[in-house]
């Protein structure tokens, strides 16, 4: 049964990450941008630490998909007070794309989960929660 779960969400998770590539081309985008942008536009500026940390996804990849991004003028890069670091920030042009971006994957989340009932989700939602916290 354990190994059923947790095999059972792997293959949801390539196959979800797989679809939503396929919607997100519309825009130009793959998923592991999709969530970097998305991060930025709920929280404005950002260190790519604090993005490694939230995503949990080493810092040398969060590094390229952002240098990735700010080719593209997606997002910029500026000084912050501590010399050591630098912040990053959606451009105009990235609000843009994250607002297309975002709909996009609303509809289609909102068709995955059409004629699941409200309670499967909370009970799914929680279990997840719960073993993202085992794992911290």
């Amino acid at each position: 049964m354990l190994y059923s779960f947790f095999h059972q969400n792997q293959q949801f998770t390539r196959s979800f990450t797989k679809n939503l590539n396929e919607h997100l081309a519309a825009v130009d985008l793959y998923h592991s941008q999709w969530l970097v942008i998305y991060y930025l536009k709920q929280f404005e500026t950002s260190t790519l630490v604090e993005i490694s940390d939230y995503l949990d996804v080493e810092k040398p990849t969060i590094t390229r998909t952002v240098n990735r991004l700010e080719e593209w003028e997606l997002i910029e890069k500026y000084p912050s007070k501590d010399k050591r670091e630098r912040r990053i920030k959606l451009t105009a042009k990235g609000i843009k794309v994250s607002e297309e971006a975002l709909q996009i994957v609303n509809s289609f989340e909102s068709e995955l989960l059409e004629e699941i009932p409200e309670a499967d989700m909370k009970t799914t939602l929680r279990t997840i929660q719960l073993l993202k916290s085992k794992l911290k």
